[in-house]
Parts: C-alpha cells; sequence; structure tokens
C-alpha cells in the first residue's frame, strides 16, 4: 500500500440534492453517434453519463464543471465492482462540507465518455452516495476544457468537444467569463424581495438546484435580514467533506439575470453556516441546472465567453412535498430521508431524517423505475411506509402543497 501525502483540493464539489433517473443504464438507451462525436446524457437533475473504465469497467457518472478536472469514483460502488486497483494512497479531499480523508487509485486510470478519453494519475474514492445516490458511480470533469469549446445541449441531451474549431454561434447570446481556480465564472445578478445582489456566479453542473449562497456573500449583502416568507431545510452530508449535517434558507426570488436573460419565478438558497466551497470563494454563489437546463450552451474558455441560447420558457412552481430522500437501496431497505423543512409538514407528521422510506401508496420503492423516483413530487398525495433507524415501523400521509 503506498501513501501519497497530497491535498486534493476539490473546491466546487458541493452540494447535491436528490438526483434520481430513470432505471435503465445510459449507455443502453443512448448510444454515442460516431458521426457526430456527440456524448448523449440523461437530465435528471444532475447530468448523467455512461463511463468506460480502462476500456472494461462500465459505470454511470454525473458531469460537473465544478469538478476540478477530476474523475471520482464512489467507495460502495468500487467495491462492487469488478475494477481491483493495484496500488492506493491517501489525501485530504475538500467540499461542499468540508475536509475528509480518502482513499485514491494512483495506478494511471483510463476514462472513456464516450468519444472523450481522459488519462487520471490519481482517482479519488468518495462516499460520494451519501451525498447523491445509488444511481450514481462517480463524478467527471472534462480534463481539457481549456483547450477546445465545449458544448452542453440540453435541448437535445448531449455534450461535444469540438476539436475543430468553434461552432455556429447564431442566435447565443455571448457573456464574458473568467476561469479560476478551475472554475467558470460569470456575472449574473438576483433579486429577492427588491434586493439586488451582483457579482461573479459560478456554473456548477454538479449542482441540481437554481442559485446557492455561499455564507461568505450571505454574510456580506445581508440575506438574513431581507424580508419575506422563507423555509429553512435541515439536511445530511451537503457534500464531500466531514461536516455531515447543514441547513439552507430558500427564498423565491423577484428575478435572475444571466446576461440580458430574465429567470422568474425561482426559488434561491443561501447557507448561514457552510463549509468548504459553500464558505468562501471567488464567486458569490452557484448556479444549477434547474438554471442551465433552460439553454444550450457553449463554453469558449480560451476565448473567455460563454454561449447560451435559451429554449425553454419559465414554468409556473408546482405543489410540492417539504422532504427529500437519497435512494439507497444499494445497501439498504429503500430510500433514506435526506433532508426535512423545519417545521414542515413532513416533521410534524412524524417524519425525521435518517428515516427509511420503503413503500409509497402501497407500493414497495423497490419496485419504483428511475424515472417513476424522480416524478415522485407529481404524486398529490403520498401515504408513506418509514422505518426509523431503531427499527420502528411508521405510516404518514402528506399531500403536495403550493409553498409560495
Amino acid at each position: 500500500m503506498v501513501f501519497i501525502s497530497v491535498i486534493l483540493i476539490l473546491n466546487s464539489m458541493k452540494r447535491i440534492f436528490t438526483a434520481i433517473v430513470t432505471i435503465l443504464l445510459l449507455c443502453r438507451i443512448l448510444p454515442t453517434t460516431a458521426q457526430d462525436k456527440s456524448v448523449p446524457f440523461l437530465h435528471r437533475g444532475h447530468i448523467i453519463l455512461h463511463a468506460t473504465i480502462n476500456d472494461t469497467i462500465e459505470c454511470d457518472v454525473l458531469y460537473d464543471t465544478g469538478a476540478a478536472n477530476m474523475f471520482g469514483v464512489d467507495s460502495v460502488w468500487l467495491s462492487h465492482s469488478h475494477w481491483k486497483p493495484e496500488r492506493i494512497g491517501y489525501a485530504m479531499a475538500g467540499g461542499g462540507a468540508g475536509k475528509t480523508k480518502v482513499r485514491i487509485v494512483v495506478d494511471g486510470t483510463k476514462v472513456n465518455i464516450g468519444n472523450i478519453e481522459n488519462d487520471y494519475n490519481m482517482v479519488p474514492v468518495f462516499q460520494l452516495r451519501d451525498v447523491v445516490d445509488c444511481h450514481i458511480d462517480g463524478i467527471w470533469d472534462v480534463l481539457n476544457i481549456v483547450d477546445y469549446p465545449f458544448e452542453i445541449n440540453f435541448e437535445q441531451g448531449f455534450l461535444k468537444q469540438h476539436k475543430s474549431g468553434m461552432p455556429s454561434i447564431e442566435g447565443y447570446m455571448k457573456l464574458p467569463i473568467k476561469y479560476e481556480h478551475q472554475c467558470i465564472l460569470f456575472q449574473a445578478e438576483t433579486s429577492i424581495s427588491g434586493k439586488v445582489v451582483k457579482g461573479w456566479y459560478m456554473m456548477d453542473t454538479g449542482n441540481p438546484g437554481t442559485v446557492d449562497f455561499i455564507t461568505e456573500a450571505t454574510k456580506k449583502y445581508g440575506l438574513e435580514a431581507i424580508p419575506g416568507k422563507r423555509y429553512i431545510t435541515d439536511i445530511t452530508q451537503f457534500g464531500i467533506g466531514d461536516k455531515e449535517q447543514d441547513y439552507y434558507v430558500a427564498m423565491l426570488a423577484d428575478w435572475v439575470v444571466i446576461g440580458g436573460d430574465t429567470i422568474r419565478s425561482k426559488t434561491v438558497s443561501y447557507i448561514p453556516d457552510g463549509a468548504g466551497a459553500f464558505s468562501e470563494g471567488p464567486y458569490i454563489a452557484m448556479v444549477g441546472n434547474a438554471i442551465w437546463s433552460k439553454y444550450n450552451i457553449i463554453i469558449d474558455v480560451q476565448g473567455s465567453a460563454l454561449y447560451l441560447r435559451r429554449f425553454k420558457d419559465d414554468s409556473p412552481i408546482d405543489p410540492t412535498y417539504d422532504y427529500h430522500f437519497r435512494n439507497r437501496t444499494d445497501i439498504g431497505r429503500g430510500w433514506i430521508v435526506s433532508s426535512l423543512v423545519r417545521e414542515g409538514d413532513a416533521v410534524n407528521a412524524g417524519m425525521a431524517i435518517g428515516d427509511t422510506i420503503i413503500a409509497v401508496n402501497g407500493r414497495s420503492v423497490t419496485d419504483y423505475s428511475w424515472e417513476e423516483e424522480y416524478n415522485i413530487d407529481e404524486q398529490p398525495r403520498q401515504v408513506i411506509e418509514l422505518i426509523a433507524p431503531d427499527g420502528q415501523k411508521k405510516q404518514i400521509t402528506l399531500e403536495a402543497k403550493l409553498r409560495w
């Protein structure tokens, strides 16, 4: 066993809320198109891609522009896979929940995602599914985004590395960007109850949410003093790191402006006491896929530009529930409750963080497909069967509500 005293500062691995995707593996339903070199993905909150390790090991990974040019895998997935690395080291990894010691594979690893091939000297092994869920095996950020224009097409569901030059940008708006600490930064502004927060935001495709303000910005701009309705949510394992529990505050934004485009009717959040990447940074907030999925995107790091073409209109806020879970049927019987709104309907009904959901509306959660999981909030009423950590069985009934 090799010990390597390397500090992997992965400052932009962050909170990742529930990512629930369809039960068929991506590679089996969306083959790479050889002719146009595009790499298909599923968008289920996260961008989910199929990867091949060392030509033989198959897995599904999320694409994260904030993952510091890294490829990492989940510890449970690794233990269950056919991949048996020969050389293992250790390092400190930092993420959205502080820092933690992790194993790293130091064999030298080839990763193919569609036609994109990257080689990694070190592959960190995270408890990633504690942050996301059992549908995701790893996390990836393309190594050479600096070298070639990179396209994220949400409308048709593909990524593409343009090695022959810039694609057509007709109909796209252009935003200047900075590329600092392996982060894509751009200027934006958000209005909350009339208070405008303007500055450098970070592009964060590893985040399925909207706009999340870090602790430094929360204090600087006095976000806690802004009047208006808000919800405080307790959450376990906000990201990679040693802070196992945290909380965030959600409010309804008047609007978010990116370039010349205005997005309305979106909730945003701030982190009063964050750790790691949610504590401080060269940005005031992270912008996730609930925003980016409205656009087709071309990232031109060499040209210091981000190109966006809007194809999806703003949608109304739908009724929802005030709890979230992570599917951990890989290690247990069901979906583990991972976040709860304080004094909300779920808490008042008897749900607690750490409970295991084993059935919804009389149907075992193991019978739900990936896509059905993802759309579980569309059920207007849920009769939920739970098992507490001490083995106690509970049954509660909840109804979806329009929170704002």
